[in-house]
């Protein structure tokens, strides 16, 4: 009686793309969740809080930009998942949608919608540290 052993097809899986992910993830986690805590100071009473939240939310869309184009290296050029490219882009959009109306002040729009991109933008980086972010997409078919 032979032994035949297969030989395991090798897996292509996340590294680099992932790990900048990640960091771009933290960076934007950080930056949206200062927001509603500089706002809550303005409404205290701080009015220097709005010097420090109006050019953090001119930004963070830019940060959202950058994160479209790191979930488009894991997914094509890491072999990641295509669903965080996506979530990223809608991010992006509701991020400039976000900026416009704080500039208009319409707070009717923009407290709910800030709240959304908040929980988004966690859940993305809390997922980028689980060990399902490290998974290539032919893992997952499987």
């Amino acid at each position: 009686m032979t032994l035949t052993v297969q030989p395991q097809r090798r897996v292509r899986r996340p590294k680099v793309s992932l790990w900048s992910l990640r960091i771009i993830l933290l960076l934007h986690a950080a930056m949206v969740c200062a927001q509603p805590i500089l706002a809550g100071y303005f409404l205290a009473g701080e009015n220097d809080a709005m010097e420090v939240h109006g050019p953090i939310g001119s930004t963070v869309w830019m940060a959202g930009f950058l994160q479209v184009v790191i979930a488009g290296f894991y997914w094509l050029g890491g072999g990641g998942r295509p669903w965080p490219l996506l979530w990223s882009a809608l991010l992006v959009v509701a991020e400039f949608v976000q900026l416009t109306f704080g500039y208009l002040q319409n707070f009717a729009v923009h407290v709910p919608l800030g709240t959304a991109i908040v929980a988004v933008v966690i859940w993305m980086t809390i997922w980028s540290f689980r060990p399902a972010a490290r998974r290539g997409r032919q893992e997952v078919k499987q």
